[in-house]
């Protein structure tokens, strides 16, 4: 685990980064072009776009500066994107191992704030404690579609027109998908991308007459064997902050399986 914190970062960003990518190109195509779902490269990072859904977590910015040094072109460019775009709330998420120190600097002078920051966390794949709870956690197929993407738009609050676009990464290659059930009604789901050696853990959601029975721990715990069984070296993920005023159940869930907190990434926000 004692990786050079420059090497963490590019782990934690682009095992994010990467998965973020193939869950934009696997919309439909008619979706991608009804609401204007794009992942395009600038420079070294990965920059999302949803001009229907006019929301940070769909239009952001992520690796930027990691494994190449930055322009304040590049930064020009990413602005320009977004403006064209129409999108009034999108994000640079910034680690704080990029390499240019005038970045931050370059966000703020274009109009982007700094804000809130999303916890960025790791751990191997040494076997993780036992979750107790009265689920049952499986990995799903095409078959539970439809409930997971349900569970997935009401637990993330985004409209069900999203339904599809979740949907359609069930069965893909490089992911798997796994729900935890109440005797036989789905609660609670969970994704996992692995990309060579790194997996990433997502799309954890549950409905919330279920939350507090421990079903993301139990959910987070199988991920993590299956990602070692399929020769992942590290497990990557990212949560909201976790403050007195504010705290996060699932930041919790992910120290409590074992994972390690790299750093806390800032938002560099733009509001129209």
């Amino acid at each position: 685990m004692d990786e050079h914190p420059q090497d963490m970062a590019r782990i934690v960003e682009l095992g994010e980064g990467e998965a973020y990518a193939d869950f934009y190109r696997a919309a439909p195509a008619d979706f991608a072009e009804r609401h204007g779902v794009r992942v395009e490269r600038i420079g070294p990072a990965i920059a999302l776009t949803m001009q229907s859904l006019d929301a940070v977590l769909f239009n952001r910015v992520i690796g930027l500066g990691l494994t190449e040094p930055v322009t304040e072109a590049m930064v020009d460019d990413i602005v320009g994107m977004y403006r064209r775009a129409g999108i009034n709330n999108w994000a640079v998420q910034l680690s704080p191992a990029a390499l240019r120190s005038e970045l931050p600097g370059w966000l703020e002078a274009h109009g982007l704030a700094r804000d809130d920051s999303w916890p960025k966390v790791y751990r191997g794949v040494e076997p993780p404690p036992a979750i107790h709870t009265g689920l049952a956690v499986r990995l799903i197929s095409q078959e539970h579609a439809d409930a997971f993407s349900r569970i997935v738009c009401r637990g993330f609050g985004v409209p069900e027109f999203i339904g599809p676009w979740v949907a359609a990464t069930i069965g893909r290659d490089g992911w798997k998908h796994y729900m935890a059930f109440d005797g036989e009604r789905p609660v609670a789901t969970g994704a996992l991308f692995v990309r060579k050696d790194i997996g990433w853990l997502g799309i954890a959601a549950t409905l919330a007459s279920h939350r507090g029975r421990g079903a993301q721990g139990a959910l987070m715990a199988r991920r993590i064997q299956d990602g070692a069984a399929m020769g992942c070296r590290w497990l990557v993920t990212e949560t909201g902050e976790d403050t007195p005023e504010h705290p996060n159940p699932s930041y919790h869930n992910m120290l409590r399986t074992g994972f390690r907190l790299a750093y806390l990434r800032p938002n560099y926000i733009w509001s129209g």
